[in-house]
């Protein structure tokens, strides 16, 4: 018996969403910060912006996907700057082994 393994990412409040549902046809950008330096916590409002421009101002909207990548120091660390700076981004969960 094959087992398969399904990628899986998270959302802003920590649901599991399966990674090939999510990012079927879409382009997709990967996001790396960490709440604990400066200069990512302030140069994260100019891809919030975007995206949510592309996403929401947009006819038909964009079909893009923003995944955040956390340099956090903890999955609490991380949750919190999703709740306050990423939109509605979607994230590697950050025990995930493929985030080094």
């Amino acid at each position: 018996m094959v087992e398969v393994y399904t990628r899986h990412l998270m959302d802003k409040d920590r649901y599991s969403v399966e990674l090939e549902e999510v990012l079927q046809n879409k382009v997709v950008g990967l996001y790396f910060s960490a709440i604990w330096r400066a200069s990512c916590r302030s140069f994260t409002s100019v891809p919030c912006g975007f995206y949510m421009e592309l996403l929401e101002e947009m006819e038909p909207p964009a079909s893009l996907e923003v995944v955040f990548i956390s340099s956090d120091h903890s999955a609490e660390e991380m949750a919190g700057y999703m709740r306050i700076m990423h939109s509605d981004w979607l994230a590697l969960p950050y025990h995930d082994p493929y985030k080094q």
